[in-house]
This record gives C-alpha cells, sequence and structure tokens, in this order.
C-alpha cells in the first residue's frame, strides 16, 4: 500500500507539474498521517538524509564546472579539441564530442555540458554549414558523456543513497565514458560528413593549443588521479580541484572577478538547495519503505518472476528508460535506486556495475522528451525547436541505446579500471 501510494502520488505530481521535492515531502505527511506514526521521524530523517559527507562533493563539482566555464579554462579545452580532432570529416562536430568528455571530466554534470559547449560550440557549427538542431544535437548528445566520466555527480547520488563506494563507481565509468565518446564521434563522423573538415591539422598549432590547456588538463588528473592512488577522497577531490580551478582562473589567466565568482557562489547555491531539498524528503519516503520492508517484498516479488541476471537487468533498464521519459534524473535516482540495488545485489550482481548502468540510462532520460532537461537547454542555447532538435537526436538515440545494449551483455567492459 505504501509504495503503491508513492508511486501513485508521484504521478499526481507529475501530471500536475508540482515540484518532485515538494510532492515527496506531501507524499510522506500523507503516509504519516495515514499509517499513524508519530511526526517526529521526519524532521530527524531528513537530517540525517543529508549529514553526509560525501554529498559536499555535489556543490563543490558544481562550481568547479561554473568555475571553468567563466574562468577561460574550457575555451581553452575547445581550442586544444579542436587542434586534436577538427581536421576529421565533420569537424567542429568532432570537436564538440571531444570537448564535452573534457568538461565532464571536471563538472560532472550534463546540464552543466550541454550549456557551456552549446554556448561556444553551436554558433561556430552553424557557420560551418550544419543547420541549427544538427549542431545542437551533437552538443546534446555529447553531454551524456559528462555524467558517466568520472567525476559524475549522479554517481555521487548513488553512492550515498545506496551506500556503495563513490571510488569505485568513478574507476567503473572510465571506460564506458571513452566508449560512449568514441561512438557518439564515430555518429557525428557518420552525420557530419557532408560538412568537410573544421581546419587542416597542424602540429603546431597542437603544440600551442597543448601548451596554452594544460593547466586545464590537469584538472581532471587531479580529480582521477588523486581518488586512483588514494591520495585523497571523491569530496576531497572536488576541494582540491576547486581550489585549483580558483587559483588558475583568478591569478594566471585573470579571467574571473571576484563579484563574478560571488554570483557563481549565489547560483550553485540556489542549485544544490534544490537537490538537497530533494534528497531530504527522499531520505524520509527510504525510511518509510524499510521500515516496512518494501525492498526485501521487491526482491522476493521479483525473484519468483526471474532469476536469470540479464533478464532481471533487461526489465529494469526497460523500466528506468521509461522513467527517464517522464522524470528528471535526480529524483528518479534519489527514489529507485535504493529500491532496485537490494535487488539485483541479491542475485549476484556488482552494485557498482548497476550504478554505472543506472546512471547511463537516466542520462539518456535527460536528452529524451517530454522532460528531458538537457533537451530544453539545447533548445534555448541552439535557439532550436524541440521537434526539429529530437528528429536530429534520432541516430544518437540509437547510439546510445546500442551502447546500453553492449554494457548489458558485457559487464567486463563497465568494470574494465575497477
Amino acid at each position: 500500500m505504501i509504495l503503491w501510494s508513492i508511486l501513485i502520488g508521484l504521478a499526481i505530481c507529475i501530471l500536475i507539474g508540482m515540484p518532485i521535492s515538494f510532492g515527496l515531502g506531501a507524499i510522506s505527511l500523507f503516509i504519516f498521517f495515514y499509517s499513524d506514526y508519530a511526526l517526529s521521524p521526519i524532521v530527524a530523517q531528513a537530517v540525517n538524509g543529508l549529514d553526509s559527507f560525501p554529498l559536499l562533493a555535489i556543490p563543490l563539482f558544481i562550481l568547479v564546472g561554473e568555475v571553468m566555464s567563466e574562468g577561460g579554462i574550457a575555451s581553452r579545452l575547445v581550442r586544444l579539441a579542436s587542434a586534436l580532432v577538427g581536421f576529421v570529416a565533420g569537424g567542429l562536430g568532432q570537436v564538440a564530442v571531444m570537448t564535452s568528455m573534457f568538461f565532464g571530466g571536471i563538472s560532472g554534470s550534463a546540464v552543466a555540458d550541454a550549456s557551456a559547449v552549446g554556448s561556444m560550440m553551436i554558433e561556430p557549427m552553424k557557420q560551418h554549414r550544419y543547420s541549427a538542431p544538427m549542431a545542437t544535437a551533437i552538443v546534446v548528445a555529447a553531454s551524456v558523456v559528462g555524467i558517466i566520466i568520472p567525476p559524475s555527480i549522479p554517481m555521487i547520488l548513488f553512492g550515498v543513497v545506496t551506500n556503495t563506494s563513490i571510488s569505485q563507481l568513478f574507476l567503473a565509468g572510465i571506460m564506458p565514458g571513452i566508449l560512449i565518446t568514441l561512438a557518439l564521434a564515430a555518429t557525428t563522423y557518420i552525420q557530419s560528413r557532408k560538412n568537410g573538415k573544421g581546419q587542416a591539422f597542424s602540429f603546431p598549432e597542437l603544440a600551442s593549443a597543448l601548451k596554452d590547456a594544460i593547466l586545464a588538463l590537469l584538472l581532471p588528473v587531479i580529480i582521477v588521479g588523486g581518488i586512483l592512488t588514494g591520495i585523497f577522497t571523491p569530496t576531497e577531490s572536488a576541494a582540491i580541484a576547486l581550489v585549483y580551478a580558483l587559483a588558475v582562473s583568478f591569478f594566471i589567466y585573470r579571467s574571473l572577478s571576484l563579484k563574478r565568482f560571488f554570483a557563481l557562489c549565489v547560483s550553485t547555491g540556489r542549485l544544490t538547495g534544490v537537490v538537497m531539498l530533494l534528497l531530504a524528503f527522499a531520505s524520509v519516503l527510504a525510511w518509510l519503505l524499510t521500515a516496512n520492508m518494501i525492498p526485501q517484498q521487491l526482491v522476493v516479488s521479483l525473484s519468483a518472476i526471474t532469476e536469470n541476471k540479464l533478464l532481471l537487468l533487461l526489465l529494469l533498464s526497460a523500466f528506468l528508460l521509461i522513467v527517464g521519459f517522464f522524470m528528471d534524473l535526480t529524483p528518479a535516482m534519489v527514489i529507485l535506486a535504493p529500491l532496485m540495488t537490494p535487488v539485483v545485489v541479491k542475485l549476484g550482481i556488482d552494485p557498482v556495475y548497476f550504478g554505472v548502468l543506472m546512471s547511463f540510462i537516466l542520462g539518456i532520460g535527460l536528452i529524451t522528451p517530454p522532460v528531458g532537461t538537457v533537451l530544453y537547454v539545447g533548445c534555448g542555447v541552439g535557439k532550436v525547436g524541440m521537434e526539429s532538435l529530437v528528429k536530429s537526436l534520432l541516430p544518437f538515440y540509437f547510439t546510445l541505446v546500442a551502447l546500453l545494449v553492449l554494457f548489458l551483455l558485457f559487464p567486463g567492459v563497465v568494470l574494465w579500471f575497477r
């Protein structure tokens, strides 16, 4: 009854346009009144849900992405990507894909990726005979890499709500992130051959761009390298990356002012507040579900359907794809991850593998209608209509689903670097 109340309540919230975080709070209150629980656990569980050191990584990585975009770091990465792959057919499209991988290796956010890369790449692509929908589609599709390549904000959320190692999740995201980048680059090549080459390959330009971007490239090295070597945790890596980005932007590039940095802090605080409010109420619901042994009942029910790992993963993946059409990644992750993870662990599936898989599937949902957040960002940045953008995204959808099938059939690909 409690699970059905939550699902029906969420469906009503989506239909009437209520913010998911407020909807979760309202559902929690309804269940507490209906079940004759005392109200005191609501506040206690909400506070406990936010009392987590790894959660500090979320605002820090968001701010790192903002500083990188405003502080001139992102533009240098674009120049390096252009020197590396700009000579390939559809050169600027390849540059957009490569830049998204670089940017995703620092920000961990698909929305930040699409916004920053789109603002720098879409107009130049239009000037090189790309249609506005195709230029925007390349940027929007490539933004999925941003939440798979470490660091990854969705993986931080998964780790927090399921007690899974965030460091292991980051390591497991490296190979899938590389494969997604290569697959999207190949799709871009096929779609963009008529647009010709962006520029001739030049070793001097590559050397100059690499020299100019070397400080920017050190950011993902610091983040991933520090975690790999065990020097610091993901949260500590976020803090160190922020200090480094600020030092480079303020004192070396001198492209960021104190006034602008304060504005970035305010916008980061607003976005973080939305995420934390959602997590607080989701923690209350998680407590209710656990207290009523809902995850255990789901394990029994799904085990009765099948104990075949691949079939179970196919069923869960199909469900998550459908959820992604109607719910944003963050609420879907914090609500569903605690429910699904015990099911897959019971059947012997690695929770780290499932965390990467879940992040990828819900990431696809970010670029699909009708609720895809990144899709709306792309429409705004690229100044294109939803219908034309979705039409241009169709080949990229096929590529991403093909990769999902690959990850389902060969779990070792996901866990390559773990």
